[in-house]
């Protein structure tokens, strides 16, 4: 049993530590396979949550879909987001994050206003409506989200035929960064070629495309992307060399001791 004496226990301790202490470390494999595990820092977890807030107008009205799995980055958003706007958190299990039919027919029982899935479920979802399955009722909602892979463009323009009153929101970032760096909100009047936008960089963000030699490149022409701002993390866990290689300092920065993290 658990005692409180609410004439005495009123009192909130002041929280340790600042923005610059770790927040999470996740493990991810990128693009070579093997895991490093990347060190988010308080002030950049802080500063994704808030873009999310911001990006997404979130209020105590919102219910948020939590069925990312907890190893994944944007398993953070999706719990801390609706809990620091005061709105509300419903958790799925695996086998309806999995199931389109399932997972959008959550939408209308739960009342769900934000929900995010990678562009191939999406796209098994739209294939079926299509094809004859009757698609669950989508009113509630005000924003999905899609993020994790490429969007193709044409997807997104069946979304919006489909639900053009529901904006899609690309977002795209590595969990070296905090999560997402960019939203593109699409609406019908986004205009849409073969590929979809990445958008604008979220709050205190900045995004550089640079040569070979750190010098930015002219519009249209290749070049690297490089993410600066408070998202961008510590480097890896106990990985010193890849961390010099991949966050490395930031030319442009004001600050001296600034770093970016190259995208590769």
């Amino acid at each position: 049993m658990l005692a409180w004496d609410a004439a005495t226990d009123t009192e909130l301790a002041t929280p340790a530590g600042d923005g610059d202490d770790l927040a999470y470390i996740i493990f991810t494999s990128g693009s070579t396979g093997r895991p490093k595990g990347a060190m988010v820092h308080r002030a950049g977890m802080v500063n994704h949550l808030l873009a999310k807030v911001d990006d997404l107008h979130l209020t105590a009205d919102d219910v948020v879909v939590h069925n990312a799995p907890v190893t994944f980055d944007i398993s953070v958003w999706q719990m801390l987001c609706p809990l620091i706007t005061g709105g509300r958190l419903t958790v799925v299990d695996r086998d309806t994050a999995a199931d389109p039919q399932e997972l959008f027919g959550r939408i209308a029982t739960d009342g769900v206003t934000v929900l995010e899935v990678v562009p191939s479920l999406l796209r098994a979802a739209v294939d079926a409506w299509n094809n004859g399955l009757v698609r669950p009722e989508l009113a509630p909602l005000t924003h999905l989200m899609v993020t994790g892979e490429t969007l193709p463009a044409d997807l997104a323009r069946e979304w919006l035929e489909l639900a053009p009153h529901i904006p899609l929101v690309n977002a795209y970032g590595p969990t070296e960064c905090s999560d997402d760096v960019t939203h593109a909100v699409i609406t019908p009047a986004t205009p849409l070629d073969t590929r979809a936008p990445i958008g604008h960089p979220v709050r205190n963000t900045r995004l550089y495309v640079l040569d070979a030699h750190l010098q930015p490149v002219p519009p249209g022409t290749p070049g690297e992307l490089y993410v600066a701002g408070t998202g961008v993390g510590h480097g890896y866990l106990d990985n010193p060399t890849k961390t010099a290689a991949t966050f490395i300092a930031d030319p442009y920065a004001h600050d001296p001791g600034t770093r970016m993290y190259r995208t590769g």
